[in-house]
């Protein structure tokens, strides 16, 4: 009788000893590590909190991603150049250029196009600098000319949203002039601004590899 009762007693013994282990052992550190380290929602409502640097939806917000490379696609010559002299009216006119009223932005997987257009710039520099990484910027001018103004550095840079950074005119960098029927690549991770001449410019920017692109610089959210 006093051996069963002691081999019971040993049994709940290790049993307890296994429970606490378990409770407290390696597997449940990991599992509070991962808890302590996952994203706290805001006010119970499941949201994550935004990514700092990140900018509120905007225009390619609206656009859907392709997920191939999207359908046969002609961007006609006389078609951008009328688009340029159309663009110039209405700056000239005292409105707001929006050339995607013009030109719809495509956008897939791997490139993108859009189509800009820059009115004359009040300064003699090139204003405005952009850094992106990951993906290359490839201008098609179809109308006016300019200037970019291409690596150097960019003073007091700041992030704009996850990989992409603004900051104060560059100092160093090569200066390019572009007019009509120029095409002009620009690596990823390279400080670039653009300035253009009197009559603006008009470019098609394509930009390559928007796969590798963090999606908050595709879609203007966090």
């Amino acid at each position: 009788m006093k051996h069963r009762v002691t081999t019971v007693l040993w049994v709940g013994t290790v049993t307890l000893a296994f429970i606490a282990g378990y409770a407290f052992g390696p597997a449940s550190s990991a599992a509070a590590d991962q808890a302590a380290a996952a994203p706290q929602t805001t006010a119970g409502r499941g949201q994550q909190p935004q990514i700092a640097g990140a900018l509120p939806p905007g225009e390619h917000s609206k656009i859907s991603l392709s997920p191939d490379q999207g359908e046969p696609t002609l961007f006609a010559g006389a078609d951008l150049r009328r688009y340029h002299t159309q663009l110039q009216a209405r700056v000239q006119a005292g409105g707001v250029a929006a050339p995607r009223d013009l030109l719809k932005p495509m956008l897939t997987r791997t490139h993108s196009f859009t189509m800009v257009h820059r009115g004359q710039s009040a300064s003699t520099q090139p204003a405005g600098p952009e850094q992106h990484e990951g993906v290359t910027d490839v201008y098609f001018v179809v109308g006016g000319s300019g200037t970019v103004v291409v690596g150097g550095q960019i003073p007091n840079r700041r992030v704009v949203r996850p990989g992409e950074y603004a900051g104060d005119p560059i100092q160093g960098g090569t200066a390019f002039k572009l007019q009509a029927g120029d095409i002009f690549d620009i690596p990823p991770n390279t400080p670039h601004a653009t300035m253009a001449d009197a009559g603006g410019m008009t470019y098609v920017l394509m930009k390559v590899n928007v796969g590798m692109y963090p999606w908050s610089l595709v879609n203007g959210t966090p």
